[in-house]
């Protein structure tokens, strides 16, 4: 995985935010991988921060593809995400907070979780994911 940022105070409250509002929902924080014969693989934890599942966040682009509904997406990793710009899958969010603010569907709490965050709280959470 991308190194991660420094992990500052601010950073640890934006990452207890995540998870409050209801964003680890789906960018889970860590995945575990499967059994392998090769200890470098086998059951090991992945910060990923992503199910891999396919979700209806209100940002598909109405293309069916394979499995995926038309309005579906499947989850981003979110490691790495200070390393990009612009963001969401047709890079249409230019700032972590747009692509929040564009979250809509199975992830309309989180969105209004989001908005309705205390001006500390939010900066936080921008801290948190801007460290990933």
């Amino acid at each position: 995985p991308p190194a991660r940022g420094p992990i500052t105070p601010e950073v640890i409250l934006g990452q207890q935010v995540f998870a409050a509002i209801g964003c680890a929902a789906c960018h889970l924080p860590s995945l575990v991988t499967g059994p392998s014969v090769n200890p470098l693989f086998d059951r090991r934890p992945v910060p990923l921060f992503s199910d891999l599942l396919l979700h209806d966040v209100g940002t598909g682009d109405g293309i069916r593809q394979a499995a995926g509904e038309p309005a579906e997406m499947r989850t981003p990793a979110l490691w790495g995400l200070r390393h990009r710009r612009p963001l969401l899958h047709d890079g249409s969010a230019p700032t972590v907070a747009e692509a929040i603010r564009r979250h809509g569907g199975e992830a309309a709490p989180a969105r209004d979780g989001f908005d309705a965050l205390s001006p500390d709280d939010h900066a936080a959470l921008i801290a948190f994911l801007k460290s990933l």
